[in-house]
């Protein structure tokens, strides 16, 4: 009796430990597969998501992919651009969470200032 529970234990124990390396593997494996950097968008569940996001960054900036990323590695951090696109991602998540939080409020995006810009467009007395 107590060899058969110590052989459901341990079968029970590498099943789970065999459940903990698939799942790691599968997310390290989706990571590589859409050549995945996320340090601001942590929350974007799939590719098409992902990809809806930027191009709507790139009509608000009014540029193409290679503006920020190496074409040829999207994960590369080697552009600044990139790096500050993350700051700017960062400015306006934090913009809409913390002053823009009122029910029934406009959001502010990429295009609130830029408006198909690579600089932003200020218009008005700000100038």
């Amino acid at each position: 009796m107590r060899k058969t529970a110590l052989f459901y234990t341990s079968f029970i124990f590498l099943v789970i430990i065999g459940l903990v390396v698939a799942v790691d593997l599968t997310n390290s494996q989706s990571q590589r597969r859409f050549g995945r950097n996320l340090q601001v968008l942590t929350e974007v569940q799939s590719k098409e998501q992902l990809q809806k996001i930027m191009e709507g960054i790139a009509d608000a900036l009014g540029v193409k992919c290679n503006y920020c990323h190496d074409v040829n590695n999207y994960a590369s951090d080697v552009k600044e651009t990139k790096k500050k696109a993350r700051v700017m991602l960062k400015m306006v998540m934090t913009i809409n969470r913390d002053f823009i939080n009122w029910e029934g409020a406009e959001v502010v995006d990429c295009y609130t200032c830029h408006r198909g810009q690579t600089k932003p467009q200020i218009k008005g007395a700000l100038k």
